[in-house]
């Protein structure tokens, strides 16, 4: 039994005789019979009664072809995506936090409007988790801060932002605006900072390890207007993206402290695994974030 013998089984069927599906199927009266006789002996029970030279379905082939018309309608769905799937797969976006504030509302936004039947999935995690999805292949696409050592991955790096310190405004170092603050300084204030295996406190604390001074912080964060928010209510130092300081810096609710020995930025990429197969979706998301 194949996909040819149910089409012949179906077409017989619809046509009421064998005469009228060889003429639909360009088919042999023979042929045709030849396939039903192949298809009852698979099945094990005649389809069909033979009635005066004639075919008429039978309760088990009324049964049968219940089974046989959604299957081969699946098949017909199928075949319609020939050539498009690629459009119709979900494409699985994962992001860092930080980039998955500032930058991937506008981009998704701006890719649904110019491809409208592909669904983006997307996952926002710390930099390191959708380094291990896109391994796993669980995603299809990232955009992840800091250096990425893992070699199996394509890496394509797209802009860069510093970080910024910042006090209260009635912080004491928020009046040291001609000396800047030393590390080892720093380190003793209640420290707000994200989390372990974020890039931007995996950035901040190696800026420590080369000076041997580590930090205890206060507060650990996976989201850096958490951050901003305690910082203005005095209560610690906070290390986050400037992009994310600026306005509040601006409108004097914080203040950015300068210290010595810390001019930290974060490079931000879009990974790939290297034998991904790319489809044109997946090539105009990627030329979306590092072009627009």
């Amino acid at each position: 039994m194949n996909l040819r013998h149910l089409t012949i089984f179906k077409t017989v069927c619809e046509e009421g005789s064998i005469t009228g599906a060889a003429k639909t199927l360009s088919m042999t009266q023979p042929a045709i019979s030849h396939a039903i006789n192949e298809l009852e002996e698979s099945v094990g029970s005649p389809l069909f009664d033979r009635v005066s030279r004639k075919v008429v379905i039978n309760e088990n082939g009324k049964f049968y072809l219940s089974k046989v018309i959604p299957l081969l309608e699946l098949y017909q769905d199928l075949e319609s995506y020939s050539g498009s799937l690629h459009f119709q797969a979900p494409l699985r976006i994962g992001s860092c936090v930080t980039l998955g504030s500032y930058l991937l509302p506008q981009a998704v936004s701006r890719f649904s409007l110019s491809n409208p039947d592909t669904t983006l999935k997307v996952t926002i995690d710390n930099s390191r988790e959708v380094i291990n999805k896109l391994l796993k292949n669980e995603l299809d696409i990232g955009l992840v801060e800091g250096v990425i050592s893992e070699d199996r991955l394509e890496k394509i790096p797209f802009s860069s932002y510093p970080m910024a310190v910042i006090c209260a405004p009635g912080h004491p170092f928020a009046k040291r605006s001609a000396q800047p603050v030393t590390l080892d300084r720093l380190i003793e204030e209640p420290l707000l900072l994200r989390e372990q295996g974020c890039t931007l406190r995996d950035t901040f604390d190696s800026a420590l390890s080369l000076n041997n001074l580590s930090a205890d912080p206060l507060w650990s964060s996976t989201n850096s207007d958490v951050i901003l928010q305690a910082v203005k209510e005095n209560i610690g130092i906070g290390v986050i993206p400037r992009i994310f300081a600026d306005d509040s810096v601006k409108r004097g609710d914080v203040v950015e402290i300068e210290v010595q020995n810390l001019d930290i930025s974060c490079m931000n990429h879009v990974v790939f695994q290297k034998d991904k197969f790319q489809t044109e979706a997946f090539q105009a998301f990627i030329n979306l974030v590092l072009f627009d």
